[in-house]
């Protein structure tokens, strides 16, 4: 099983796309887990995922940056400036939390150990608001009473860009999907675009009066909320305002959920809404917050499959499981990981199936998350793999029917592995629910060539799941490799991601011609990989107990990872008992 061409993953392609039909997202029981935070009155505000897989927030009033398991554990790490007020949150392509002091007019850089590093704000009070990744590997924030927009690289050197008009409040800024930034300016009820290089442009809203937060959606367009009147709405990368939906509860942020939806805190009413797809249009879907009067305020897709929202006035952490909204889209990416050179694109196949009973228009993918590198996509001739149709263009997807993509991520900027989360969308109906090693990639940029080792998995029933056996508790499937990348020398080894499962894996390196182990199957196996070479593994699974069929959760990935421990290849498969 040699895989030294792009062409050998269009079958496995396919049948990876399928898995999900076999079997659906479990639906969840609508409930919402709190976690106190220890600092009595701390005011947690902004939330995000760290580079350790941990949660990471904002404490505005205990003046400390807080971190959560998704075991709920909590540590937290004072900010040196009293009084400082931190607010925004990130993590940095470094590998550091970056976050803004408001009252302490500084960007902060916190290491995962607790060291923090303070850059002051060339502006005088500018109060910085949310903080983004940018595509060119800057940490991008907006300076709501400066007005204006701030540049601030991973060494801590400042650039700022005012906006045109005086006092706009710019606060909320992301990545979009055309390589810009985007800003909401409240106070000017505009939607601000600013480029890599600092040029501004600035779309009024038709549509509300107070555009106050933006995020960026899985359908490629901006989606704002305007707090007064509960409205939300969306914004194309070419200023057309669309699709405003009215809601009688005062509304704040919005930010992309782990089912691909989008979601908002909803203070003044104590709730949290999903933002739904029809085609219809836009309509939310409210859950209650158990503590009352907590103000929800910042929100994040964790890591564990979950919402994690802030309660500013309750003090606490919450988490969400998403409800089993059906989405007649699956979607898939082989590989499932890239690890590139700065200035290299990284290219991966995407499909996207349309299980619905009637076709769908305006197909795209769309990236969703802060990583320093532009998306394109192609529509491809899924058994040729060739290009076809003009690059960046949706397409309609027959009822039935899947379309087969290639698409690239051109990397500005040194970054640690991140699982990039792509939108897989069509008009009218929600997006293909996000599932890590499905149709996510795990990207990393380097300053100097690195290993890239590009992994496909086989099982036995060739169906991309490992069956265990129920009466001897044995279970085992192929990796074949490709190094595309430099010569390195890579340890392999197997694990279940977040998912706890009664299993014990071990991993060999094979002959390529007869599968024969080249040693004893271990927990690791560590060899020099050259650049383009093939090398083959197998893993070894002996079950304890029972594993239900459920692709989503339960899987086994294998992980290629360097002397440094970063991860420069990796490969998955779902598992069950049968």
């Amino acid at each position: 099983m040699k895989v030294n061409t792009w062409g050998g993953y269009r079958s496995s392609l396919a049948l990876i796309a399928a898995v999900p039909l076999i079997m659906s997202r479990p639906a969840a029981a609508q409930s919402v887990t709190e976690f106190v935070v220890p600092t009595a009155g701390s005011q947690p505000t902004e939330i995000t995922i760290g580079p350790d897989g941990a949660l990471w927030f904002t404490e505005s009033a205990g003046n400390k940056l807080g971190r959560i398991t998704t075991g709920g554990d909590i540590t937290e790490f004072p900010v040196p400036t009293s009084a400082s007020q931190p607010g925004g949150i990130i993590t940095g392509p470094d590998g550091n939390i970056w976050f803004g002091e408001q009252t302490g007019n500084k960007i902060g850089k916190m290491t995962v150990a607790g060291v923090v590093t303070e850059f002051p704000i060339p502006t005088p009070a500018s109060n910085p608001g949310e903080l983004v990744v940018g595509p060119d590997g800057a940490i991008w924030f907006g300076e709501v009473d400066g007005s204006k927009i701030g540049r601030i690289t991973t060494a801590g050197v400042i650039t700022e860009f005012p906006t045109p008009i005086a006092n706009s409040q710019p606060a909320a800024i992301v990545s979009g999907a055309d390589g810009n930034l985007w800003f909401a300016e409240a106070n000017a009820n505009r939607i601000g675009r600013i480029t890599p290089a600092g040029v501004i442009t600035e779309f009024v809203s038709t549509i509300t009066t107070a555009v106050h937060h933006v995020a960026s959606g899985p359908d490629g367009r901006l989606y704002f909320t305007e707090p007064h009147t509960g409205q939300v709405g969306a914004v194309t990368t070419a200023g057309v305002f669309q699709d405003v939906t009215a809601h009688g509860n005062a509304i704040d942020q919005i930010d992309i959920g782990p089912d691909g939806a989008m979601w908002l805190p909803e203070p003044t009413a104590n709730k949290v809404a999903r933002l739904n797809t029809t085609p219809a249009g836009l309509s939310l879907t409210e859950f209650a917050v158990p503590t009352a009067n907590s103000t929800p305020r910042g929100s994040v897709a964790g890591p564990d499959g979950s919402l994690w929202f802030t309660e500013q006035d309750g003090n606490k952490i919450g988490r969400l499981t998403p409800p089993d909204v059906p989405s007649p889209l699956l979607a898939a990416v082989l590989p499932a990981s890239r690890s590139v050179q700065v200035g290299v694109k990284a290219t991966a196949f995407a499909t996207i199936i349309n299980t619905g009973t009637v076709p769908l228009s305006n197909c795209q993918i769309a990236p969703l998350g802060g990583i320093p590198a532009d998306l394109t996509y192609q529509t491809t001739d899924a058994s040729t793999n060739a290009p076809t149709g003009t690059a960046n263009t949706p397409t309609t997807i027959a009822a039935g029917a899947s379309q087969s993509f290639i698409f690239g991520l051109s990397v500005n900027a040194p970054f640690i592995p991140a699982d990039v989360i792509l939108g897989f969308d069509c008009t009218g109906v929600e997006p293909a629910h996000p599932n890590v090693g499905l149709n996510t990639l795990l990207l990393s940029g380097s300053a100097t060539p690195v290993p890239d080792v590009i992994a496909l998995a086989a099982t036995a029933t060739n169906n991309g799941i490992m069956d265990i056996a129920i009466g001897t508790g044995l279970g085992a499937f192929a990796v074949a490799t490709a190094n595309v990348g430099a010569d390195g020398t890579i340890t392999a080894s197997a694990d279940t991601g977040t998912a706890t499962l009664p299993v014990t894996l071990t991993i060999c390196q094979t002959n390529p011609t007869t599968g024969a182990c080249l040693a004893p199957a271990a927990a690791n196996v560590t060899t020099a990989i050259a650049a383009n070479q093939t090398p083959t593994f197998s893993v070894f699974a002996n079950g304890s107990g029972a594993i239900a069929l459920a692709p989503a959760t339960n899987r086994v990935f294998v992980r290629f990872k360097d002397g440094a421990g970063v991860t420069r290849g990796s490969t998955s498969v779902a598992v069950d008992t049968k």
